[in-house]
Order: C-alpha cells, then sequence, then structure tokens
C-alpha cells in the first residue's frame, strides 16, 4: 500500500465496457481509432469504483438517537434490549410501501456514487416476513434498474428473531429455511444468502 502505481500523465484505453490497456497517454493516443471518444480527465486521478460488501440500503426511518446512545457508551445489547437496533427498524420498514423504499434506497444510491461507490452488496433483513423480505429483495433489483449503481443482492431473513417469534425461534428458523428461502430463489432474487450471527441473535449452531 506504500506504493499507489500512478501513471503521471496516464490514459486508459477502453472498449465495450472493458479496460484495455493502461499507460502514459502517448502510448494509448497511438492505440486510438478514428472513432474514439475521448475524455479529458487533466487534474484529476482516474481510478475503480469502490465495492462496499455490506450493506443495507433499503430501509425505512432512521436510528440517529441510537446513535446518540451510542456515543455515551451504550452497547449494540443494551440498545436491542430497549427495543431499539434491528427490531426498530424493521417495524419502520414493515409499515412503508415498496415505492416508498426505493424513493429512499435512490438517495442511498447518490450517496454511495457520490463517495466513489460503484458495487454494493445489498442486504435485505428488516422486513423478517414473507412478503416484507421479498418486498426489500424486489426494491433492490429496481434500484439495480433504476440507477448506475451495480447491487449485488443477498437475502438475510436470519437477522434476528422477529417479535411475534420471540418464543418460538426455531419456528422463525423453519420459516426462512422452508418458506422464505425457496420463494427468494423462485423468483430469482438474490445471489447469496446471509445468516447474522452475533450473540442475542443467531450461532453457527
Amino acid at each position: 500500500m506504500g506504493e499507489l502505481g500512478i501513471i503521471p500523465d496516464g490514459a486508459m484505453l477502453i472498449q465495450d465496457g472493458r479496460i484495455v490497456s493502461i499507460g502514459p497517454s502517448e502510448e494509448i493516443e497511438k492505440a486510438l481509432s478514428g472513432d474514439a471518444n475521448v475524455i479529458d480527465a487533466r487534474g484529476r486521478v482516474v481510478l475503480p469504483g469502490f465495492v462496499d460488501a455490506h450493506a443495507h440500503p433499503v430501509f425505512a426511518g432512521d436510528r440517529v438517537d441510537e446513535f446518540e446512545m451510542r456515543t455515551q457508551g451504550a452497547t449494540y445489547e443494551q440498545i436491542a434490549e430497549n427495543g431499539g437496533g434491528i427490531r426498530s427498524t424493521v417495524q419502520k420498514t414493515r409499515a412503508a410501501s415498496e415505492d416508498e423504499l426505493l424513493a429512499q434506497a435512490k438517495k442511498h444510491a447518490a450517496w454511495f456514487l457520490k463517495g466513489g461507490t460503484t458495487t454494493v452488496e445489498a442486504k435485505s433483513g428488516y422486513g423478517l416476513t414473507m412478503d416484507d423480505e421479498l418486498k426489500m429483495l424486489r426494491v433492490i433489483r429496481r434500484l439495480n434498474k433504476e440507477t448506475p449503481v451495480e447491487f449485488v443482492p443477498t437475502f438475510l431473513g436470519a437477522h434476528a428473531i422477529p417479535d411475534e417469534f420471540r418464543n418460538a425461534p426455531e419456528q422463525y428458523v423453519a420459516l426462512v429455511i422452508h418458506k422464505m428461502l425457496p420463494r427468494v430463489v423462485e423468483e430469482q432474487l438474490a445471489e447469496s444468502c446471509d445468516v447474522f450471527c452475533e450473540r442475542g441473535y443467531f450461532d453457527i449452531t
């Protein structure tokens, strides 16, 4: 990481969306065809887009109050015990329509791009019902069609045990495995499946 590999007065040749070659501008110019589109990025740095390998771009509401609690020393577990954390976002996400979630997620997509992120692993996990998890994943699919960011969808139905299954967590696990996951596969809504392994949530056993 100590050597950035910067090419002074560098250039990049792209054909059909793929980088063909990079090097000094004078060398790249020799390889140009007559109809090449030249973009002058003088005075700027050209670098690959960032990849966010763990994100939740689709949700409703916010947890600003919890951020303040964290700055005052509260642990994630303490916040969850008081009804905050994942569960508070689940309530707001369930209440939101698909279009409302999409409108908010498009703002998040714009923030990603502004920060240089072009590829995002997008996890569900704030619905925790069949309909709401599918709703979130459909929003992610729409984001891929309606924004320039590449969203890689991950099904995270096992993000937390919802309140209605608190006394029967094994029933919720069965719902995720035998009902939710097959529907996700059937509708081709996700490329990966994830489980939130944390004390008070799920473990590897």
